[in-house]
């Protein structure tokens, strides 16, 4: 890539959206961030501890470095731990904005989850991607990691999604799946992992030729 690119990925459950977003990333040769890593540097006990500098996932990364620098320099802030309600965690979600839009500031990255699309709206070099794809397929994908009856499967995914919505839906005050606050929106069903991600690569090299 010549010029810098930040990709923003919104996923419903089980699409494979968080493959995606790593796979693209390691084919551009650039970081990749998804929410599990958001919440390693979300919570006073992790920043407090030296051990979170060693966590494999985190360690040596931008997201890491971002993130000390913007929590030391709010040292009387309480942040709270993730499973709070959402008014308790509203101080959070803007902690969480500012590291975002320091990681765009400062590399070529992709992000996923977060709403990361709606953070970096503004910016030129932000290309936001919603990957979607049928209950049926997406129910399917779910029963490879959870032991479930298919009608407690179907059920998981429908709250995954709804809990999604409702904290875009909160923060953003936007539809979560309304496709035109993405610039791409992907049905992994159809394409496939490197189907979307060729799909994403196309549309960066269009980007950057504007």
């Amino acid at each position: 890539m010549e010029k810098k690119i930040i990709v923003t990925i919104a996923r419903q459950y089980g699409t494979g959206g968080l493959k995606v977003g790593k796979r693209l990333a390691e084919e551009l040769g650039i970081s990749c961030y998804d929410s599990e890593m958001f919440k390693l540097v979300s919570t006073n006990e992790n920043m407090h501890s030296e051990k979170i500098a060693h966590n494999s996932k985190i360690e040596g990364t931008s997201l890491f470095s971002v993130a000390k620098e913007k929590y030391d320099s709010k040292p009387d802030t309480d942040l709270p731990a993730f499973g709070q309600d959402f008014l308790v965690m509203k101080n959070l979600y803007e902690y969480q904005s500012e590291v975002i839009k320091e990681l765009a500031n400062r590399e070529s990255c992709v992000i996923v989850g977060r709403s990361a699309n709606y953070i970096l709206r503004d910016r030129d070099d932000v290309l936001s991607v919603f990957i979607h794809a049928p209950l049926d397929f997406r129910v399917r994908r779910a029963s490879s990691v959870h032991h479930m009856t298919d009608k407690e499967l179907e059920a998981y995914v429908k709250s995954m999604d709804e809990r999604k919505a409702d904290y875009y839906k909160y923060y953003t005050g936007m539809d979560w799946k309304d496709v035109t606050q993405y610039d791409l929106s992907l049905n992994s069903y159809k394409l496939g992992i490197q189907g979307c991600i060729d799909m994403i690569k196309k549309m960066i090299k269009v980007k950057e030729e504007l």
